[in-house]
């Protein structure tokens, strides 16, 4: 299974947890301007290029929720139909505030018009949620998570939190393992800002997430 961890920013200098992954690939961007939040064209150049080596399987840690929009370039490896699962406290569907720059708070609505092989994406953090089992076992899967849909218990980071347990997160996983071909994941919502605060929690947080993951996927 293919490990990529992208330092975006400090936040996974206070972390331990890949050190023990064999074959971890570690991509350190965090000298790469025009990133934080909103990626300009230039910077978006560089990481897809950056990305070329490494398909959308496997796990991608991608550090704070700053950049969630890594994901949609994760998203663009994808050659077949497939359905998002997003686990988010934000939808991330708002429109660029200006232009058609690609934004943490907007990737989804570009992946959506974007990428003709997404076909649905659903989200847990935010309610109106769907139920786990009523989602198609038709298509596969791609997974991403924000851990800011965690409670501050078992995650700290860069935005308002939601109140989900990683136990809970780790059930619904479950299922979704357990009944759906899934493609890749990633994991987002490390501390940049205060990473020496959140290093501990999300550090055991990220640890368990891979251990999981890395047993229930191909």
């Amino acid at each position: 299974m293919n490990t990529v961890l992208m330092k975006m920013t400090e936040a996974y200098d206070y972390q331990s947890f890949y050190e023990k992954i064999k074959d971890c690939c570690i991509l350190d961007c965090k000298s790469i301007e025009g990133t934080r939040c909103y990626l300009d064209d230039l910077a978006k150049e560089v990481l897809i290029d950056r990305l070329v080596p490494f398909g959308a399987d496997g796990i991608h840690f991608i550090d704070s929720g700053n950049y969630h929009y890594l994901s949609l370039l994760w998203l663009t490896k994808i050659q077949e139909d497939f359905n998002l699962i997003l686990f988010d406290h934000h939808p991330d569907n708002q429109p660029p505030s200006f232009g058609m720059i690609t934004s943490c708070g907007g990737w989804v609505l570009e992946a959506q018009e974007s990428l003709p092989h997404l076909k649905q994406v659903y989200t847990y953090g935010v309610g109106e949620e769907v139920p786990i089992e009523q989602i198609s076992k038709d298509l596969p899967i791609y997974i991403s998570i924000d851990k800011d849909v965690l409670c501050t218990d078992d995650a700290i980071t860069d935005w308002d939190q939601g109140d989900m347990k990683l136990s809970t997160m780790l059930e619904m996983l479950d299922q979704l393992c357990a009944n759906h071909e899934i493609i890749g994941v990633d994991i987002c919502g490390d501390s940049g800002e205060n990473a020496p605060v959140g290093g501990k929690i999300n550090n055991l947080t990220n640890a368990t997430l891979f251990d999981f993951l890395s047993e229930n996927i191909l």
